[in-house]
């Protein structure tokens, strides 16, 4: 089993996906304790971590921790900074 990584992923596009799943109710934000907590119990991730990457990364502003849950190729879970405009993606351990 390996170790889980995190990954740049194009800010732009992130943020479409982002609104595409908030139209369709498939994304969790952190703001919302229960969900969160679920999510990230549920696979595994490693907050702390992706967090802490996201300060390194991040320059100019705070890592925001969001998880995509519709199916396709950007579910997951991510850190973004909107003033940094960056993205990282935390993938999970294959």
């Amino acid at each position: 089993m390996g170790q889980p990584s995190i990954v740049e992923v194009d800010y732009h596009v992130l943020v479409g996906k982002l609104k595409l799943a908030a139209d369709s109710g498939c994304l969790v934000e952190r703001t919302d304790k229960d969900k969160w907590k679920a999510y990230i119990e549920e696979h595994q991730i490693r907050e702390t971590s992706l967090i802490a990457f996201g300060k390194v990364k991040f320059s100019r502003g705070a890592p925001i921790p969001v998880a995509i849950t519709m199916s396709g190729a950007w579910a997951g879970c991510y850190v973004y900074s909107d003033k940094d405009e960056a993205a990282l993606k935390y993938v999970p351990a294959s």
